[in-house]
């Protein structure tokens, strides 16, 4: 399920998340290295139980997007960007990521220069 309407809410979207991410044994111990991979899979399961205290954190929730992300599961993102009155997500490739952070850099290196040029001449038209 990738539909954001069909969630009843977060924790049913996140819960979906860690299904297609392999699941709680998977994914418990990369939101908690610290613990064993059977505690990290048990607290996963108790964040997303409705009936527990327990809560992924923003940067726990964050990850478990990021990692959904990565196999091609938007579900998550897109429940929480409607919820919030937003858009659907549109995921960003790294490598166009990449390449647009390089293509900024080159402008930006190209505006320095121009400006060191600029200031050279003026202190030399000065002295």
């Amino acid at each position: 399920m990738n539909d954001p309407l069909l969630y009843e809410d977060e924790l049913d979207a996140a819960r979906d998340a860690v299904k297609h991410l392999g699941g709680a044994k998977k994914v418990g111990p990369m939101v908690w290295p610290d613990k064993t991979p059977e505690a990290a899979s048990r607290y996963l399961l108790d964040c997303l139980n409705v009936s527990r205290a327990e809560r992924l954190s923003p940067s726990q929730l964050l990850l478990l997007m990021r990692l959904a992300r990565e196999v091609g599961f938007h579900g998550l993102a897109a429940y929480i960007m409607r919820e919030a009155g937003y858009a659907p997500p549109i995921p960003v490739e790294p490598q166009t990521e990449a390449e647009v952070l390089s293509r900024r850099l080159e402008s930006m290196l190209g505006e320095f220069a121009n400006i060191t040029g600029r200031l050279e001449r003026l202190q030399g038209v000065g002295r």
